[in-house]
C-alpha cells in the first residue's frame, strides 16, 4: 500500500481507541467488585493512553511522530499565552454557570429522587466555606499526571494527529487550524468517557475538548490543554466542595 494512503487509514486509531475504551471499561466494572483491580485501574488505564499510540503504530506498520504530534513541552511561551487566555475566557463562564445551574436546580428539584442525594447539601452563596478537598496535593498530583496527561496525549496527541492525516483541517479560529478532526475526537472524548460507566453526564466533556483541542492546534503542543484539563477538573472538585 502506498505511504500517502497508510498515512490516511483510520483503521488504527478507530480500532485503538476502541480498545482502549474496551479495557477502561472492563476494569471500571471489575473493580467494583475487586478492591486489587480498583486500586490499580486508573494507573493502568493512564499507562495504556501513554504508550498506546505507538504500540497501535508499530502494530500497523506506521510512523507515529510523537513532537509532530505535539507530545512535547515546547514551545513553552506560546503554551502559557494559550492557557493564559483559555483561563480567562472559561473560567467566569464556568464559575457563572455553576452558580446560576445549581442555583435554579436545587430550590425547584430538590424533591426529585434522583437529585435529592447532591440538592439536599446545596449550601450556595450563603453558605460559602471554601476550602481544598482533602488530601488536595495527592488530588492535584494525580488529576496532571494520571488524568490529564495520559487523555491530552492519546486524545490530542495521537487521534487529532490521526485524523488530521485523513481530514486535514483548512479552518483556522483565534490563529488555530479547526475542523473536522477536532469534532471528530471530541465526540470520541465524549463516547469513550459515557461508555466506561453508562453515566449519560459524561457526555458534556465534548464541550471542554473542543477546546483542549483548539488549545493543541493553537500552541502545538498538548501540554498547555494537559494544564488546563487538570485545572479544570481541579476547580471542580473545590467548588463542589466548598458549595456542596
Amino acid at each position: 500500500m502506498p505511504d500517502r494512503l497508510k498515512r490516511a487509514s483510520l483503521a488504527e486509531p478507530i480500532i485503538a481507541f476502541a480498545t482502549a475504551i474496551a479495557v477502561a471499561a472492563g476494569l471500571f466494572w471489575l473493580g467494583g467488585s475487586v478492591g486489587f483491580v480498583q486500586q490499580i485501574m486508573h494507573g493502568v488505564i493512564a499507562c495504556m493512553f501513554l504508550v498506546g499510540p505507538q504500540i497501535a503504530a508499530r502494530l500497523s506498520g506506521r510512523v507515529f511522530d510523537d513532537r509532530a504530534a505535539g507530545i512535547k513541552l515546547r514551545p513553552i511561551a506560546p503554551g502559557l499565552r494559550v492557557l493564559g487566555l483559555a483561563l480567562l475566557v472559561t473560567w467566569p463562564a464556568f464559575i457563572l454557570g455553576f452558580f446560576v445551574y445549581y442555583g435554579a436546580l436545587c430550590p425547584s428539584f430538590a424533591s426529585l429522587q434522583v437529585l435529592a442525594p447532591i440538592c439536599s447539601h446545596w449550601r450556595g452563596l450563603a453558605g460559602v466555606h471554601l476550602h481544598l478537598p482533602e488530601g488536595f496535593l495527592v488530588l492535584a498530583l494525580s488529576q496532571i499526571l494520571v488524568v490529564a496527561v495520559p487523555e491530552e496525549v492519546f486524545f490530542r496527541g495521537y487521534l487529532l494527529s490521526r485524523f488530521e492525516d485523513r481530514y486535514p483541517s483548512r479552518r483556522r479560529l483565534w490563529g488555530a487550524a479547526v475542523g473536522w478532526p477536532l469534532v471528530i475526537t471530541s465526540l470520541l472524548f465524549a463516547a469513550g468517557h459515557f461508555l466506561v460507566d453508562f453515566q449519560p453526564a459524561r457526555l458534556a466533556v465534548f464541550f471542554p475538548a473542543l477546546a483542549f483541542g483548539w488549545m493543541r492546534s493553537r500552541s502545538g503542543s498538548v501540554a498547555p490543554g494537559a494544564v488546563f484539563h487538570a485545572l479544570c477538573n481541579l476547580l471542580s472538585e473545590v467548588m463542589h466542595e466548598s458549595f456542596f
